[in-house]
């Protein structure tokens, strides 16, 4: 027989149950890393979710720098349109007076020269529009009574001086433009407002209309506006932010964006004066095309952050309306997201905060479990030994004595007695491995009589180790059942030159029973012994303990 420690290497084997300590020392470490992965799987998200707020937060800030400029370029316009259209009333003001139109607005368009022009009509067809011309002004006086189809143009100065005339044919009607019809909705409650976007006849460029009205003294209906260009309010909106790369710009309701003069990025109109660009031409190098490229092919609403992805990089954008009563006009801000890398960097001291405050409780709370536990630990039964240190392990066993998790047995088959094979000396421990089984687990050895004295089992005349295993395992087979060999452990060692067999056994999860002579008993341990119960004690036992 050999002099080393051999196990079973069967299907009715299993490697050496943990002990208690074992598992207890496993369970602990499992628990620390498990804490410590829902740590950091927390903190991952709260990264995650740190990271969007803070491009939100940034969404917001950049919307609201929008809103300001936006008011900022009409609410002087406002006021000022008002203010005129008082001063009008009171001045009796006509389409006829020129000279006294040009004195009163120069001064307006210079002050303010997000105006591109100012107009004034009357109810009966006159009009009288006023502009810039490069270093001069342009003015257009249509009377559709006096010269069909036909305007007087002038030329002035900045001194309010006549520098040319002439007329042009024209094909043009104030009372069918968006402004005028506009201004027949106005009342006490609402004194003036602004177009939605539409091309200027003049310019031929897109823009938006302010207008006023009042009643004259010669009972015709006055209507003063000023026009402004869809461009120069792109100009004023349109922004990026170099520290931060923050976007803003202009859109059109028909999703076209509106380019401030001087870009290279155009489809209609021309670089000096502005540009539409509708998104699906050529856009690629063009991040704001993306964008709302993203928000029409997905038709997103508007007011609500989105998200997309252009050159590995993540961009959130927001789309909004400028006028909240006709939703004329749109803007749009983009904010990139900042790296993950910078809120990791930023975060470090509460991840190094929160890793250590995990594991000073994993390792606190592991430490009370062992203290907690400790005397009881004591007295966990011992169902299996250690390899290593085999022959003290069985001397200490056979110190201890037989018990409820201990029992010898002399031999594995031989009557030492009579001298023969037996199927009783067979019973008597498989008897012991079913009890031990279905109560508390145990070890069970065999070369060991009573007295703990050690005989090995060379009386069972078995050739070698393996027909030692064989016989193991038919009889396991056929007495108790291979789906218990998982909670069984055969181990073959000498000691003091003597072969013994320690088979290690492990509390069962189900029910264990022997079969012997068509028979099926059912065994726990009670003490140093093996006791059978009877059929009404079994239900009562299994139902208690399953």
């Amino acid at each position: 027989m050999s002099e080393n420690p051999v196990s079973i290497d069967t299907p009715v084997n299993k490697s050496a149950s943990l002990s208690v300590r074992r598992r207890l020392t496993r369970d602990l470490i499992i628990l620390v890393l498990l804490l410590s992965t829902a740590f950091l799987v927390l903190s991952w998200f709260y990264i995650r979710q740190v990271q969007k707020d803070i491009t939100l937060t940034a969404i917001e800030a950049a919307e609201k720098r929008v809103i300001e400029k936006k008011q900022q370029i009409f609410q002087p316009i406002s006021n000022n349109l008002l203010l005129s259209r008082k001063w009008a009333e009171l001045e009796s003001l006509t389409p006829d007076k020129q000279n006294t139109f040009n004195k009163r607005f120069i001064p307006v368009l210079e002050t303010l020269p997000q105006i591109s022009s100012v107009i004034l009509a009357s109810s009966d067809g006159k009009e009288y529009f006023f502009s810039r011309k490069d270093d001069y002004w342009l003015s257009r006086y249509i009377d559709p009574q006096q010269n069909n189809n036909t305007a007087e143009m002038r030329l002035w100065n900045g001194n309010n001086q006549l520098i040319k005339k002439w007329q042009e044919k024209v094909d043009y009607s104030s009372q069918t433009r968006p402004w005028f019809k506009l201004a027949q909705t106005l009342d006490s409650k609402t004194p003036s407002k602004w177009t939605k976007p539409y091309s200027f006849y003049t310019m031929q460029t897109p823009g938006v209309t302010g207008v006023s009205r009042w009643k004259g003294k010669d009972n015709k209906t006055y209507i003063l506006a000023y026009d402004v260009t869809l461009s120069d309010i792109a100009q004023s909106l349109s922004s990026k932010e170099q520290d931060t790369g923050n976007i803003a710009y202009l859109l059109s309701p028909d999703g076209e964006v509106i380019l401030p003069p001087g870009n290279t990025q155009y489809l209609r109109g021309s670089p000096e004066k502005g540009s539409l660009f509708s998104p699906g031409h050529d856009s690629d190098n063009y991040i704001i095309f993306d964008s709302v490229t993203n928000w029409i092919n997905k038709k997103r609403p508007v007011n609500q952050p989105i998200y997309f992805s252009r050159n590995g990089k993540r961009w959130w954008y927001k789309i909004f309306s400028l006028d909240h009563q006709h939703h004329s006009l749109y803007a749009g801000v983009i904010v990139p997201e900042k790296p993950l890398t910078a809120i990791i960097r930023e975060n470090i001291p509460f991840i190094l905060a929160g890793s250590g405050i995990i594991l000073l409780f994993a390792f606190g709370l592991s430490r009370f479990l062992v203290n907690k536990y400790a005397h009881q630990l004591k007295d966990v039964p011992k169902t299996a030994i250690s390899n290593s240190h085999f022959k003290d392990e069985i001397y200490e066993l056979i110190r201890q004595g037989e018990s409820e998790t201990l029992e010898f047995k002399s031999t594995m088959r031989k009557n030492l007695k009579s001298g023969k094979f037996g199927k009783e000396i067979e019973i008597a421990w498989l008897k012991g491995l079913v009890g031990f089984m279905n109560t508390n687990g145990g070890i069970l050895l065999i070369g060991v009589d009573d007295d703990g004295s050690i005989l090995g089992i060379d009386a069972d005349e078995f050739a070698n180790e393996d027909k030692i295993m064989l016989h193991f395992k038919n009889l396991l087979s056929q007495h108790i059942g291979l789906e218990f060999s998982s909670f069984l452990n055969l181990i073959i060692n000498q000691v003091e030159g003597k072969t013994i067999l320690v088979i290690e056994c492990e509390r069962a999860n189900r029910p264990v029973f022997l079969y012997n002579k068509n028979e099926e008993d059912f065994y726990i341990r009670s003490g140093p012994a093996s006791v059978k119960l009877s059929v009404s004690k079994v239900l009562k036992y299994v139902e208690n303990r399953y």
